[in-house]
């Protein structure tokens, strides 16, 4: 099932009401799939999946992201990486979508999707001149080429937008064929939304057009009318179709009456409604393919092992073979000489090879002594065939019996070292195998589905932990974080933290009960700031941090200044805790799922923590603590060096789970700078 224009223009008006004012942080791809890590503005980062020419939608669900990126993937990230995000549209009511991007060149460029045609997506700048794309490919209308103007493809059918009921009854009088197939050629309907309107209009579908009445045709363009305002004017009831035997069978913006006695499951929204259909379909292809790969492989090497041994066998008895007939010539050493020496004698005379072979044959033939191992002689190829072991074994005319076997036992010795190299080969075999074996059993330590990602507190699209003393301590990411969280989340009763030098965040303890906040709470706070400070990327050990109450947090610059965001002005006394350390503690915590995902066994997530030492280990036996270092590793090292920690030191049934954990969460969450791993 594929998006059609309808799907389109509802996906495109949610998409661009999410991803505005977004960032884009990051490019993947995987098999078919298309995925922009996106920063937005108000619902922390999501993540925009694009299927070849079958949908676009934003997804909860954990996709497996690949290790090594692809040349296309690295040359998009150059690209697009950091790139704003300032509208999402449809375009023409068409299956195209362009996203509108900030540019650091001037005016805006543009990323157009065009889910057609096995798909592609199409970079171009403000001269629209395509700076790169997924497929280049020429048509006979236009051409998709690098560094070439882009143009758009010709709209096919009239205008669905401004059809007015003249003409949409003039395009039925002058077409042929059934009306469901017209409605989709020639007003670019899909053929289930074409199928509708026939079934509302109560007409056969595939009754032919030259056969409509007047009565008929104003019924056709009365339900297409309804149908198309109750797309752009309508309530959206998004909708997964669900029919008799359980299985999901459609998705639909709208209510359509062709489905009206089909279960129903309805959600909030479109896109969400599209997640959960395409997931349970893309569970099934990016999983299913991975085990039947590795079952492919492994049986491709059992063939090649199979095909190596029997030519062992092969080279063995070749060995054995070319021995005996070297151990033969020099046991028959004077009867081959002198059958060697008839011939010499022969040719001497003048004798050719054929009147040779002639004479010997015919004295063979009359029993003469010592002819008994002779065969017969190959003239053109100067060869002698002699009976070896009920075999027809060819000596060289033109060397001695000594130097034919000779020759025959180099044979033999080559053998040896070819059955050497076979059984490196089958070692070699025998270990890839065994590899694979290893892989399919870790394997079963895998999920092989898409989980849903858990929805996300609303504190968590910031930097947060739990003090020890259950505060919750919240921090801004950067500047436009911060100020999310004094417009949004500053209380009367709270304390804010900060540093006296710019690059740090400003950090919340949250009162709303007007507790006294104990001393270790705001100790554990102060080396939170210390740590996403810019001290961490400095590699400083320690700094001073200072508190404040609330009502002393103001954006009110002094006359005639003026304050960036992300800053503040801050009067009255400071309360300084000095030495705080620039030191954090990573644990993980495996959270049940209850959502329904489909599934018979209980689902699990795997939910990484970070937070002052103090704090994390209150609450948590297992976790590992980082610290900044000059010789330490950058944020995706660091990443996978942990993610190896706690799979290794889990068990069987967690490492499962854990392995469903990306670096990117774990990236997300790690201070800016190099860090090494100073507790185990």
């Amino acid at each position: 099932m594929k998006f059609s224009n309808f799907d389109v223009y509802v996906i495109s008006k949610e998409l661009d009401s999410i991803l505005s004012d977004g960032k884009i942080l990051n490019i993947y791809e995987i098999e078919n799939f298309l995925i922009l890590k996106i920063n937005t503005r108000e619902s922390g980062i999501k993540n925009l999946i694009i299927k070849d020419d079958s949908r676009i939608n934003l997804t909860e669900y954990d996709y497996p992201i690949p290790k090594f990126p692809t040349q296309y993937t690295r040359s998009l990230r150059k690209l697009l990486k950091n790139r704003k995000i300032l509208s999402v549209s449809q375009y023409n009511f068409d299956r195209i979508i362009i996203i509108e991007l900030s540019s650091f060149e001037g005016d805006s460029w543009n990323f157009i999707i065009e889910l057609f045609n096995k798909g592609n997506y199409i970079l171009v700048n403000e001269l629209n001149i395509i700076k790169i794309a997924k497929s280049y490919k020429k048509f006979r209308e236009r051409d998709i080429l690098a560094n070439k103007k882009y143009s758009f493809p010709k709209s096919r059918g009239e205008d669905f937008l401004t059809l007015s009921k003249e003409d949409f009854s003039n395009l039925l009088y002058i077409s042929d064929g059934e009306i469901v197939r017209v409605l989709a050629n020639l007003i670019s309907f899909s053929g289930l939304y074409s199928e509708e309107i026939c079934y509302r209009a109560k007409i056969d579908k595939s009754k032919n057009v030259k056969n409509l009445t007047d009565f008929e045709i104003d019924g056709l363009y009365n339900n297409f009318k309804n149908l198309r305002n109750e797309i752009f004017f309508g309530k959206i009831c998004a909708h997964i179709i669900i029919d008799e035997v359980g299985n999901q069978t459609h998705v639909f913006p709208i209510n359509l009456e062709l489905f009206k006695n089909f279960e129903k499951k309805y959600f909030n929204s479109f896109n969400e409604a599209v997640d959960e259909f395409y997931s349970k379909l893309d569970s099934q292809a990016l999983k299913q393919p991975y085990d039947a790969e590795i079952s492919h492989k492994l049986n491709e090497l059992n063939k090649i092992l199979k095909r190596q041994q029997e030519y062992l066998e092969e080279l063995k008895e070749e060995k054995v073979k070319f021995y005996d007939y070297g151990n033969f010539i020099f046991t028959h050493l004077n009867p081959l000489e002198k059958l060697m020496g008839v011939i010499t004698t022969a040719r001497a005379k003048g004798y050719n090879y054929y009147e040779i072979n002639e004479r010997l044959k015919q004295a063979k033939n009359e029993n003469m002594d010592e002819l008994d191992l002779f065969l017969k002689i190959e003239p053109t190829t100067k060869k002698i065939v002699v009976k070896i072991n009920n075999s027809e074994v060819k000596l060289d005319l033109n060397k001695s019996i000594g130097e034919n076997a000779n020759k025959i036992y180099n044979k033999g010795k080559k053998m040896e070292k070819k059955i050497l190299g076979t059984l490196n080969a089958i070692t070699e075999t025998k270990e890839q195998i065994q590899k694979l074996k290893d892989k399919q059993m870790r394997m079963d330590e895998q999920v092989d589905f898409l989980i849903k990602t858990p929805k996300k507190k609303w504190y968590e699209k910031y930097r947060w932990f739990i003090s020890s003393d259950q505060f919750l301590v919240i921090g801004g990411k950067d500047a436009s974080s911060n100020d999310s969280l004094f417009k949004k989340h500053l209380d009367k009763y709270d304390i804010v933290l900060h540093t006296n030098f710019p690059g740090s965040p400003l950090m919340i303890i949250k009162n709303p009960k007007n507790e006294n906040i104990p001393k270790n709470t705001i100790t554990e706070a102060a080396d939170f700031v210390a740590s996403y400070s810019r001290a961490w990327k400095e590699n400083w050990g320690e700094i001073d941090v200072f508190y404040v109450n609330s009502e002393q947090v103001s954006k009110t610059p002094p006359s005639g200044e003026y304050l960036p965001k992300g800053s503040f002005m801050i009067s009255g006394k400071k309360n300084f805790i000095k030495n705080s350390k620039t030191e954090l503690a990573l644990t993980i915590e495996i959270l049940r799922i209850d959502e329904d995902n489909n599934q018979k066994e209980d689902i699990f997530y795997p939910k990484i923590i970070i937070g002052p030492i103090n704090a994390i280990k209150s609450k948590y036996k297992s976790y590992i603590t980082i610290k900044p270092s000059k010789s330490g590793y950058s944020k995706g090292n660091i990443a996978n060096e942990i993610k190896k920690y706690f799979l290794n030191s889990s068990n069987k049934e967690s490492r499962k789970w854990i392995n469903v954990l990306s670096l990117d969460e774990i990236i997300n969450i790690l201070p800016t700078g190099v860090s090494k791993i100073s507790k185990l």
